[in-house]
């Protein structure tokens, strides 16, 4: 396991509680408690926060780093999500209904989180009319986030959608092969080369 801080640092709490704002207001007595619930945790490049077959037990707001969801049909890696910092991560079917999941959540980067008991969770949405309402709305985004990634697949060409990955994720460059980016992107490593040459013609 990762290091633990003692007490999480004022300044995280408050990008925490700014992200959670964005949904909804949130009283001082939710954040009060919340604040009594969460941990810092620092962990390390490759670490799974989850796998298929484990139920996930945390959700986790991304301080620094990167995270990549994916999964496994016949051998072949699906690339299915990135997560950037000031972000909560989760695997949702899993945590949410504390099954066993489907997929992985490996980390890219050395990563810092904010991460939260399931059971906290709960106490928190029995307790807390806000905090049934931002679980709503992150599950909605959610969906959201998944629905985008398939009409980007039926209505951008491999092009905008290499752009809209590098504009989103300049560093994956870095972090990811070839093969993987392209896989992510559906097309094939070739394919990948051709564009990257055609865009670095046009600049």
């Amino acid at each position: 396991m990762g290091s633990k801080g003692n007490r999480n640092p004022i300044l995280i709490m408050d990008k925490l509680f700014a992200v959670l704002e964005s949904y909804h207001p949130l009283t001082s007595a939710f954040k009060e408690t919340l604040h009594q619930h969460v941990e810092r945790v620092s962990l390390p490049k490759n670490h799974l926060l989850l796998e298929p077959g484990r139920i996930a037990s945390h959700a986790y707001f991304l301080c620094s780093g990167h995270v990549m969801t994916y999964r496994y049909h016949h051998e072949e890696r699906f690339i299915e999500r990135f997560w950037h910092p000031n972000e909560i991560v989760f695997g949702a079917d899993s945590f949410f209904d504390q099954v066993p999941a489907e997929e992985f959540m490996e980390l890219l980067t050395p990563c810092t989180f904010l991460h939260i008991p399931y059971s906290s969770v709960r106490t928190l949405l029995d307790t807390f009319p806000e905090a049934d309402i931002i679980y709503r709305k992150i599950l909605s985004e959610n969906y959201h986030c998944c629905r985008k990634r398939l009409e980007d697949h039926l209505f951008l060409t491999a092009a905008q959608r290499y752009e809209q990955l590098h504009d989103r994720f300049a560093i994956v460059e870095q972090l990811l092969p070839q093969e993987q980016i392209a896989a992510y992107l559906g097309i094939a490593p070739q394919s990948l080369s051709r564009i990257k040459k055609q865009l670095r013609g046009q600049l």
